[in-house]
């Protein structure tokens, strides 16, 4: 595994090598990664496919529109994360479509409520799908990692 790191301290994440076009795909999900945690609706905007489904961690299946009017009541209530990895990251593209798997790592009060938990970790599936030559999320799908006791 390699270590690499953005601009921002707070970001940092492991991988292996990648193809330059699976490095553009993973770069991609950084950005959207990086958008979330900014609430950067313009960035979201350009990477987010008009068709998107996210499915949170708690099951709630939210089409592009309800998904960007999460992200505006974060914003207005202040609420951001102050860092993000990602880990153990698989991407598999075929053609126009690229699949990636992993583990986000995310600190900071994420969701809008009593969730408590400074330190979240997640399994992760993203479905990209290149639209004139910009990849751009379609799908996602998030599950909470719970420790074994």
């Amino acid at each position: 595994m390699y270590l690499f790191a953005l601009a921002t301290p707070y970001w940092g994440f492991s991988q292996p090598v990648f193809s330059k076009e699976q490095q553009e795909v993973f770069n991609t999900s950084v950005i959207i990664g990086q958008a979330w945690t900014e609430n950067n609706i313009d960035t979201l905007e350009k990477y987010i496919a008009k068709d998107y489904l996210h499915t949170d961690v708690r099951g709630h299946a939210l089409r592009r529109a309800a998904w960007f009017n999460y992200v505006k009541d974060r914003k207005a209530h202040g609420l951001g994360n102050p860092g993000l990895r990602f880990e153990d990251v698989e991407i598999s593209i075929n053609g126009d479509f690229a699949f990636i798997t992993g583990t986000n790592v995310f600190t900071g009060a994420a969701y809008v409520g009593n969730d408590s938990n400074d330190n979240h970790k997640l399994r992760f599936t993203q479905v990209l799908r290149r639209e004139n030559k910009i990849w751009k999320r379609i799908l996602f799908q998030a599950t909470y990692v719970v420790a074994k006791e």
